[in-house]
């Protein structure tokens, strides 16, 4: 257990989620720790307990600094919401800064926007700490996102596995 009181979570490693008031579902949909490397990552998701992009939800990816798991959710926000597979990111949209809180301090994020401005993706950094964003039906502008030291109350199992 780290300091956060998260299982088995390498020392220095938090995990950010959004507040606590969140009326919907809260799920861990994926967790990793390497103790060859150091690296960690834990995926939060808040919204329905289905995936419906038409659905208000986040994506939270906290991941360890250098951690290539946050380029993986990146790329999957991509896939999820602008149907980019892989491809070259030319076809984006460019970034925006947007600032989002993190344990009330502002950090400022690169935000890629569907063209409705439903759909979005945003990458920043925390701390030590490398955050990816994804969501829709909600505005990131302004967004608060807390480190999250119990995570009994999402469904799903938890547990660094190295």
């Amino acid at each position: 257990m780290n300091e956060h009181g998260i299982p088995g979570a390498p020392e220095g490693f938090t995990a950010f989620g959004v507040a606590a008031d969140w009326p919907q579902s809260r799920q861990v949909t994926g967790h990793g720790h390497s103790r060859l490397s150091g690296d960690a990552h834990v995926y939060l998701w808040y919204g329905s307990p289905h995936f419906d992009p038409e659905v208000e939800h986040v994506t939270v990816c906290s991941a360890s600094s250098g951690n290539p798991e946050a380029e993986e959710a990146l790329q999957r926000g991509f896939e999820d919401y602008f149907h980019i597979d892989r491809a070259p990111w030319i076809s984006l949209p460019t970034p925006e800064p947007v600032t989002v809180t993190a344990d009330g301090k502002p950090v400022v994020c690169e935000l890629w926007r569907d063209s409705g401005r439903r759909c979005w993706v945003a990458r920043g950094r925390a701390g030590t700490m490398e955050l990816v964003l994804s969501g829709s039906g909600i505005d990131p502008e302004g967004l608060g996102v807390v480190s999250v030291s119990d995570l009994t109350c999402f469904s799903g199992h938890f547990g660094f596995h190295g």
